[in-house]
């Protein structure tokens, strides 16, 4: 079979390519601690039809097939693990299909931004409620769900996983078959309006799933209306900052929801950095911190949403009585929010766009992300530092820097998630020892019981790698993927599973 021709009779010659520099481009994402490994195909499809047939010749000729949305991933999880393959951009795949103002529901496709599909709510007066995560301008609603991501809204909302009650997914099994889950497994029912009743959850095999169980063509997600009324609270903290601002929202919790549509920490280290300028080509990450926080001391702040001025009121006392009954917290005037900035202008999602570039031109992140329980954050930031003091002669010779701890956000319920990892340089006499420190920090994370923001092919090797899991889960994880993808053609290498099972 000509593989080329082949595809070029389902989406044409124009959204099909073999050209070197096409492939390089897929090759890469967020990092570039390896070795590019270039797909033979690139292909760019408008429907899960498309995707079917593509599916049906990849299994058909055992060939390796890499979904990929905005390539904003960053564990490494839309580029091959080996060289060759087929990566199926879904980028074209940008269409909302139904507003379905009735149910308050939206279908879309799986390849459209994030920030595309709240942009188009707004306008309508809803939004996703959690609005996608910080990369929302490039990232796609399919790579949400696979990751499930938070993102903005998330302490109210949940993850972006919470909020979707139905799937179109082309399964990578001989026939390419298109399945609907959520209550559109049924054909009786003609606006899909909850998860699941019908049998066992079967929607969630896909959720979180990283793309190694099927491909993820159409999603329903519920709707919210945007709320009325929106309140900002900043305080700073003076001693033994994350322990206390812990507290704080964990009291807070205590109390319900509250209204807190975000809250976030920020250590005064993070926080005097981002006074001043790093480098001379570098201006502040932000200038106002001058005015509201000229000591830079540590920083808790909130955003509160309501329909009503009086509840989101009764909010902030019940917050703001919390907060000052611990020593060493001040509350910031009411005209000097942090927040007020990116919340007002829905930028949402740019607020993390700095890490790139932030020691100077040709600085990156490689990111251990993760997900902790808020009482483990001391152990957590304990064990990091240890593993930063055994492993810092190598960290020296790259000139890498540890992000072990500094901000945290509040999640849903009494998560919390932590932006871990490393910012290194990216030299290619840098690269080897890059990757060896960026898999060593995440074994090390790992087994200090976090939970990764997405695996990707970096964090699911280190699950493995760390016997993080029983036999008799694997097993059981081996079991459904090769139930699903009998050829193991699906974004092989995660997990060690696939055609790249190790």
């Amino acid at each position: 079979m000509n593989i080329l021709n082949s595809l070029r009779d389902i989406v044409s010659s124009k959204y099909v390519s073999n050209a070197d520099y096409i492939r390089k481009s897929y090759s890469r994402s967020m990092n570039s601690v390896i070795e590019d490994n270039l797909p033979d195909f690139v292909v760019r499809p408008e429907n899960s039809e498309e995707i079917s047939e593509i599916v049906k010749i990849a299994y058909s000729e055992r060939i390796p097939i890499i979904p990929r949305g905005g390539g904003a991933g960053l564990q490494q999880g839309a580029i091959p693990y080996k060289p060759g393959g087929i990566v199926i951009d879904t980028t074209r795949m940008n269409k909302i299909l139904n507003l379905d103002e009735d149910h308050l529901t939206v279908r879309v496709q799986c390849g459209i931004t994030w920030a595309e599909l709240n942009t188009f709510l707004m306008e309508k007066g809803y939004y996703t409620g959690n609005v996608g995560p910080n990369s929302g301008m490039s990232a796609v609603v399919g790579g949400g769900l696979s990751n499930n991501s938070y993102g903005e809204g998330i302490a109210i909302y949940g993850p972006v996983t919470k909020n979707c009650i139905g799937l179109k997914v082309v399964l990578p099994n001989k026939n390419g078959d298109i399945i609907e889950t959520g209550s559109g497994e049924c054909k009786y029912v003609k606006n899909p309006f909850n998860r699941f009743g019908f049998v066992s959850d079967l929607l969630g095999i896909f959720l979180g799933d990283n793309g190694i169980m099927g491909i993820k063509t159409e999603a329903i997600l519920k709707i919210y209306s945007k709320p009325k009324f929106k309140a900002h609270m900043s305080f700073t903290l003076k001693r033994k900052s994350a322990e206390v601002a812990l507290k704080i929202l964990f009291n807070c919790r205590k109390k319900g929801y509250l209204g807190i549509f975000r809250a976030g920490f920020v250590d005064s280290s993070l926080v005097r950095a981002s006074m001043i300028k790093i480098l001379p080509d570098i201006p502040p990450l932000d200038e106002n911190l001058k005015i509201i926080n000229p000591k830079g001391r540590s920083m808790l702040e909130y955003i509160l949403i309501g329909e009503n001025e009086n509840i989101i009121e009764e909010n902030n006392k019940i917050i703001e009585e919390i907060s000052l009954a611990e020593k060493g917290v001040e509350s910031i005037d009411a005209q000097k929010k942090i927040f007020k900035w990116d919340n007002d202008k829905n930028e949402y999602w740019q607020v993390s766009h700095h890490i790139w570039g932030a020691l100077g031109p040709e600085s990156t992140g490689q990111s251990a992300e993760c997900r902790i329980a808020m009482h483990n954050y001391p152990e957590l930031t304990k064990g990091l530092s240890k593993w930063t003091l055994e492993n810092s002669e190598k960290l020296q010779a790259v000139k890498a820097f540890p992000a072990t701890g500094g901000m945290i956000s509040l999640c849903d319920h009494t998560t919390i998630s932590f932006p871990i990892g490393l910012i290194v340089w990216n030299k290619p006499e840098y690269r080897k020892l890059n990757g060896e420190l960026w898999d060593s920090f995440m074994d090390a994370a790992i087994k200090l019981g976090v939970m990764p923001y997405m695996t990707g092919l970096r964090y699911s090797r280190s699950l493995i790698r760390t016997g993080a899991f029983s036999e008799q889960f694997l097993n059981f994880l081996r079991t459904i993927k090769q139930s699903l993808d009998p050829r193991g053609i699906l974004s092989p290498g995660k997990y060690n599973l696939g055609m790249y099972s190790e």
